[in-house]
């Protein structure tokens, strides 16, 4: 009765066996090509970390390729260069090619002791190649046991194997890059191996970022861990087969260039200066003829700027200054052009012309406007100051009137009793009045001259009260009330606003501020990039909005009493 049996449950437990291993196998996120890929990789790992072993002899160094790799049965070894060294050709000191021979590679980084751990020893350069090597191997290995559906695995115990592999591989790469002194001729790891080892550095990078993947693959959704632990252990086995084919493969060749290919001939000079002067002429016509055709534009553009400057110079003057709008015109693009100038050393070549003649154009742009905004500037500075002293003017010009003076002799008062610039303003008045101008003309030049909307309210009020009559006292009066009054509010409206004038400061200021803060730390790097055109560009329109900014939070703060 038991043998009956037996076959059917033979049969069975095979068919069961061949339907759940590949299943759990899959289980684990790895399949059987994925499998021999590991093998293949950990084989790669191993030989390369047996070749920088010195004290495995070299003619036991020879592997032969496993059947889980492509190129199964060949034998591989050591490159010649790496045990036996090379001969390679230089110059002597009376720069006649030699040929000398190069010590081997694994030899040299043998003697080259860099690390040294208290209770472990001195390590080598090539230790910690082989160091390197080894990790990955580790890796890959545990990689290769979770697939074994024999073994029982701990979800911590394989993630924490991996952690151990992570941080291994961190510590020994932080080794690797460090440049070091030895007397007085720089030891630099990451060009060993004939410049091999900065492209294999870079590789390990690679793997340690992978290694990363695979710990945080554990902590994943679980319908997402199984492929991104897959997808980190596949890109490990790609990066390790990079890594050996970059150990395997030849030096890139790296020769300094010939000084005869940078030598010119004086025929290629002479055309070069030609062309340059043929280039020069044409685009010097190029702008003739764009202004032979804007000519009369040009001369009509600058006749209303003249026009305009002599009105400048007349508003100037009746500001009590004597200003030339040349020395404003061309100060503003002089400034530009001197900023233009350091910023096109800084970026030579023709960027550096180009940048210089964008700051001339806009040194222009603003110089044309600059006279206006000054001269706005400067009438609004002059009738803040007005408007401070106009409430002790209506009281001088209200107790004159009260001891029997009339209105002429009040502005005379205030001309010889205070001080400027308000003096200066009821001067003017005066004068013109004695020089025959009516008195109502004069005191509308005042309307003109002065940007204060008190005053305006008193010279409508004088000039009425002349028309039709009325009791100016009393008007003087009120005005000093209202005048007490609004300076009140204005006092009140300029501490509620404070903040907004303080934030448009701010704006302003820290941006600059902290561009400043950052030129002290990393010179080199911000000058270096806003010495570039994109940079240059971005600070202009950080600028642009900065300002923008600005008026939109003074706006903001802004009420009309």
């Amino acid at each position: 009765m038991i043998k009956k049996y037996l076959v059917p449950l033979f049969i069975f437990t095979f068919t069961a066996g061949v339907l759940v291993a590949p299943a759990a196998v899959s289980a684990r996120g790895l399949t059987r090509n994925d499998k021999k890929r590991i093998e293949c990789a950990m084989f790669k790992m191993a030989a390369l970390a047996e070749m920088f072993d010195v004290k495995v002899p070299n003619d036991k160094k020879m592997q032969t390729v496993p059947e889980q790799c492509p190129n199964a049965g060949a034998v591989i070894k050591p490159p010649k260069w790496f045990i036996e060294g090379q001969d390679v050709q230089t110059k002597d000191s009376t720069g006649k090619v030699v040929t000398v021979h190069k010590e081997a590679e694994l030899s040299r980084m043998d003697k080259t002791k860099v690390v040294y751990i208290p209770g472990e020893g001195t390590y080598s350069e090539a230790d910690l190649w082989r160091q390197a090597f080894s990790n990955v191997y580790l890796y890959l290995d545990r990689a290769n046991t979770s697939m074994d559906p024999s073994q029982p695995i701990s979800m911590d115990q394989l993630a924490r194997g991996y952690v151990g592999n992570r941080i291994n591989l961190v510590a020994t790469l932080d080794r690797l890059n460090k440049d070091l002194l030895f007397g007085s001729k720089p030891l630099i790891m990451k060009n060993s191996m004939d410049g091999r080892g900065r492209a294999m550095l870079a590789t390990l990078e690679l793997i340690n970022s992978e290694f990363f993947s695979t710990i945080e693959s554990f902590s994943s959704p679980s319908k997402e861990r199984e492929d991104k632990y897959r997808r980190a252990v596949q890109a490990v086995v790609v990066l390790s087969n990079q890594l050996y084919s970059e150990f395997m493969s030849s030096a890139v060749p790296v020769f300094p260039p010939d000084p005869k290919n940078l030598q010119t001939t004086a025929a290629e000079r002479l055309i070069f200066w030609i062309m340059l002067l043929i280039g020069s002429a044409l685009a010097g016509l190029a702008v003739f003829l764009l202004l032979e055709v804007k000519r009369q534009s040009i001369e009509l553009m600058v006749e209303n700027y003249r026009v305009k400057s002599v009105a400048w110079a007349e508003d100037f003057n009746r500001q009590f200054l004597s200003i030339d709008i040349r020395y404003i015109v061309f100060g503003t693009i002089g400034v530009f052009a001197f900023f233009g100038l350091l910023a096109g050393i800084n970026t030579g070549g023709f960027s550096g012309v180009f940048m210089f003649l964008i700051f001339v154009a806009m040194g222009v742009f603003v110089s044309i406007r600059m006279p206006e905004a000054v001269l706005d500037s400067l009438k609004k500075a002059r009738g803040r100051k007005i408007n401070a002293q106009l409430m002790d003017a209506l009281i001088l010009l209200s107790n004159s009137l009260r001891s029997g003076m009339d209105i002429v002799q009040g502005f005379e008062k205030v001309s010889t009793e205070m001080r400027p610039p308000i003096s200066d303003e009821f001067g003017l008045v005066i004068k013109n009045y004695q020089l025959g101008t009516p008195f109502e003309k004069a005191l509308d030049g005042l309307n003109d001259r002065v940007d204060s909307r008190m005053l305006s309210y008193t010279i409508k009020a004088i000039v009425i009260q002349r028309q039709v009559g009325g009791n100016l006292t009393v008007i003087f009066s009120r005005l000093v009330e209202n005048i007490r009054e609004e300076s009140k509010l204005e006092e009140k409206l300029q501490a509620m606003t404070a903040q907004q004038k303080i934030q448009s400061v701010v704006v302003g200021i820290m941006p600059f501020l902290m561009l400043g803060v950052m030129f002290v730390f990393r010179p080199d790097d911000m000058i270096s990039f806003y010495s570039t055109p994109l940079g240059l560009g971005i600070f202009f329109v950080c600028v642009i909005w900065i300002c923008i900014g600005m008026k939109v939070i003074k706006k903001l703060g802004e009420v009309k009493v």
